[in-house]
């Protein structure tokens, strides 16, 4: 039997530890600068210990207790919670989150990207912290005015259309977390 072939580097760029926690539900971690820390959720630490700490920006967690001592980036943490190898974190992460199923394109061919409303790929978050991934750019048939097209990142990952303007400008509804 054939291994799938998995692009870990695809994964790791998109999908981050703060998608990873939010899918497992693990919340109530004190965010200090670019830090999160709180209980370990893989050895199930009590409630009010603070030996597992997850930066965000370097996209990696740290279990300071003697007992766990788990460590590592995305896929690290998957296998660790799941109690699998990085290889199958990596493939669980890829049909979760639906990576590699959506390239980047331009609907609407036609016309020229700044007059399409082109807007960054990317992922995106609401006011209310959801995540979103912009697909790509399309042309209204009804109005031709530009819209995005996107998908949810939880949940049912429906898809979704919005005008542009909800992705750029200053009362944009949706805030760009990572450029893909």
């Amino acid at each position: 039997m054939a291994t799938e072939w998995v692009d870990f580097k695809k994964v790791k760029e998109a999908v981050d530890m703060q998608m990873v926690l939010d899918h497992y539900g693990i919340k109530g971690l004190t965010k200090s600068g670019d830090e999160l820390r709180g209980p370990c959720p893989i050895h199930k630490s009590s409630s009010r210990s603070k030996n597992f700490t997850v930066n965000v920006r370097k996209n990696a967690f740290n279990c300071f207790s003697e007992g766990c001592g788990a460590r590592g980036n995305v896929l690290d943490f998957v296998a660790a919670m799941e109690r699998c190898s990085v290889r199958e974190a990596a493939a669980k992460l890829r049909d979760r989150f639906k990576i590699g199923e959506s390239e980047p394109s331009s609907i609407d061919e036609d016309h020229d990207a700044s007059e399409a409303g082109e807007i960054s790929r990317g992922i995106y978050s609401d006011q209310g912290g959801a995540l979103f991934e912009v697909i790509a750019t399309a042309t209204n048939g009804e109005d031709l005015e530009p819209v995005a097209v996107y998908r949810e990142l939880f949940g049912d990952y429906r898809f979704w259309v919005a005008p542009t303007q909800n992705f750029t400008g200053g009362d944009s509804t949706f805030t760009l977390v990572k450029k893909l």
